[in-house]
């Protein structure tokens, strides 16, 4: 098919909404429909050149996709490659590890299921993940493999008027079922093919229902258009439900710059956007990692290097294009056309090659002989205080295991030997304090019982915050049936979790419930404060600064998540005061310097271990410490002694 230069311009748009968004830019904060917009851009296109070519009966499904796997693999393989190199000098065995597994999704195009099983797209861990943005190259990739033998199916059994209508109805039945994955799995909705087909296949019936425009109408078709698109870049957020019936908006109005084709557009033909157009692909590959490298660093709320970071990412995105995409120019696709219905052999080079790399850093677990053992010793407590760590914490997805009982699942804690009995009951944040009771159990003479699993915060209900098909959630109802069963056979019960992810999800009833049906029946019960929210990994951030000598200052660090996990704390230390054998314990009282609130210790290494709010093991032990130095810690053993006569004070 000839050129569409109002195409090329309308890559320009989405790929510079897209950069955007992933910069931070304010304005620009629903850019990221700039991949639904490429994504009507590629049905159109695709369906434009398989029916071209059947209708000049040259059309052959191997010949397809060799042609989309030189369009998209030579800058992807060259991509994976330089952040290879450049992993190996930045990061930890781990994150390095991580790295060569999520370039083997990449380059098998199946990025998209693995970013679906690990996290939601928005989440702030998202900005670790060096090659999130390949979610939406595997997703296309997919439908390539599906769609031209769909198209040839039909054809065989129906004339081209039926096929175009049954392709409508399936882009109508993806369009429904992403409205309601979109509210009820928002994650599956995002990452996968059902629920993002309609939007390919709505650039393929552009194709097929094919409409003429006066040129006057067609000018206001296209700046109806590209108002849509502007439109939702302007108004959706992180928190729209995506996709569903709102992503009809930038679709639609890409629909209707398809349609207008206004060739000779000053919007989509100007100079600027014809280039940026040509180089969007390139550039849309290398902007995610240059902004992953800007957070790496803690550098996002800087805004020269914000700058700096869309600058680079044009050059790169143009060098990529010129040497990569487009080399060798003509000569280069007259040797590609001399391979037929081959991949041509660099091509497959390129593809073991990488993948043969990423493998063996894979299963070497990342090279963990290049960290030092200071290195090693002075981070083996910032992990979450987990079984696999030697503490209670049970984690039923991680372990591979279904739901157990409770017997199996409860862990000891605190003084062995005590006289009176506490239960530890909640979700992963009751996990982590684990080292802390065992501390502070030790010195007022506490025999602790942990009970906590996954997302499994104290309640009485059936509300949970994870996903309730997995046997996390079956596990914690066991927890709570037990915890309603035997919550009179403890003389103490201690209630911790997330409590932002409660309040956020207005379950905080469930918890109350709990609440009160603990303070009736034990003689004491303890409310624990949930620690400091940051919007990043502070721990990645500290363990950074170890590696390359840097200093560390944790006041560099937003922390707008943490406004519902202060609400939710404030709103626990009110419902304390109402009873009279209910104790809340603040966050000063544990995270502190002596006295000072803090969010690092006096080491300056910090309590936080990730971006959902848990500490480390090291953070939590600090905690302890500095809890045995507060009053508070003294009112409380004086009740245990007078409650239980058995404390050790």
């Amino acid at each position: 098919m000839r050129f569409r230069g109002d195409i090329n311009g309308l890559r320009a748009i989405a790929v510079a909404a897209v950069v955007l968004f992933h910069f931070g830019i304010t304005g620009a904060q629903g850019g990221y429909i700039g991949v639904d917009v490429f994504f009507v851009i590629s049905g159109y296109l695709m369906t434009a050149i398989i029916y071209g070519r059947l209708e000049k009966h040259a059309f052959s499904v191997l010949g397809f996709y060799r042609d989309r796997a030189q369009r998209i693999i030579p800058a992807l393989a060259f991509l994976c490659l330089a952040l290879l190199l450049v992993g190996w000098l930045l990061l930890l065995p781990d994150n390095y590890a991580l790295l060569a597994e999520h370039i083997l999704a990449s380059m098998g195009f199946v990025s998209n299921l693995f970013y679906w099983k690990e996290a939601g797209y928005f989440e702030p861990a998202s900005h670790d993940n060096w090659l999130l943005h390949t979610w939406s190259l595997s997703v296309e990739f997919q439908f390539y493999l599906i769609y031209p033998l769909l198209i040839l199916l039909l054809r065989r059994w129906l004339p081209q008027s039926s096929t175009r209508w049954l392709l409508a109805a399936a882009a109508l039945a993806s369009l429904a079922l992403s409205a309601y994955a979109s509210s009820r799995w928002p994650t599956s909705a995002f990452f996968l093919l059902p629920t993002r087909m309609w939007e390919l296949l709505a650039g393929g019936l552009v194709f097929l229902f094919p409409f003429a425009f006066s040129r006057e109408a067609s000018r206001w078709l296209e700046l109806g258009g590209i108002a849509l698109i502007v439109l939702s870049v302007v108004i959706f957020t992180e928190e729209t439900f995506w996709p569903g019936w709102l992503a009809l908006i930038p679709v639609a109005g890409t629909m209707m710059v398809i349609y207008s084709a206004r060739h000779e557009s000053l919007i989509t033909g100007n100079p600027a956007a014809q280039f940026l157009g040509k180089i969007s692909y390139s550039v849309y590959l290398w902007h995610w990692p240059i902004a992953v490298w800007i957070y790496f660093f803690g550098l996002e709320r800087e805004p020269g290097w914000v700058a700096a970071g869309m600058v680079a990412s044009l050059c790169c995105g143009w060098l990529s294009y010129t040497y990569v995409e487009n080399f060798g120019g003509t000569q280069k696709r007259s040797a590609l056309a001399r391979t037929r219905h081959r991949l041509p052999v660099p091509i497959a080079a390129s593809v073991l090659g990488i993948g043969l790399l990423a493998a063996i850093t894979t299963t070497s677990q990342g090279y963990p002989g290049r960290i030092t053992d200071e290195f090693r010793d002075a981070t083996a407590e910032l992990v979450h205080p987990r079984k696999m760590h030697g503490w209670c914490f049970h984690s039923v997805g991680e372990a591979g295991n279904e739901a157990v009982d409770v017997e199996k699942v409860r862990c000891p804690l605190g003084a062995r030997d005590g006289q009176t009995e506490a239960l530890l009951f909640g979700d992963s944040f009751a996990g982590h304090y684990g080292p802390f009771w065992d501390i502070v159990g030790q010195g007022s003479g506490v025999k602790v019982s942990s009970v906590a699993s996954d997302w499994c915060y104290p309640s009485v209900l059936e509300a949970f915050t994870g996903y309730t098909s997995g046997p996390e959630y079956e596990q914690c109802m066991i927890n709570r049936r037990y915890l309603q069963e035997h919550v009179g056979n403890y003389d103490m019960v201690i209630f911790a979790g997330q409590w932002r992810a409660v309040y956020d999800l207005d379950q905080m009833e469930g918890l109350l419930q709990a609440i009160h049906l603990a303070a009736d029946r034990a003689e004491l019960v303890v409310l624990m404060a949930a620690p400091t929210n940051f919007d990043i990994n502070v721990k990645n951030m500290y363990e950074r600064s170890l590696k390359f000598g840097h200093s560390f200052d944790i006041t560099r660090f937003a922390k707008t998540r943490d406004l519902s996990m202060r609400a939710a704390n404030e709103q626990l230390a009110e419902l304390a005061d109402q009873y009279p054998n209910v104790m809340f314990f603040t966050r000063d009282s544990m995270f502190h310097i002596d006295g000072v609130p803090s969010d690092v210790t006096a080491e300056n290494v910090p309590f936080s271990l990730d971006e959902t709010g848990h500490i480390s093991v090291y953070g939590s032990k600090k905690a302890a410490e500095a809890f045995l130095q507060t009053p508070l810690y003294q009112e409380f053993t004086r009740l245990v002694d007078a409650r239980f006569q058995g404390g050790s004070g």
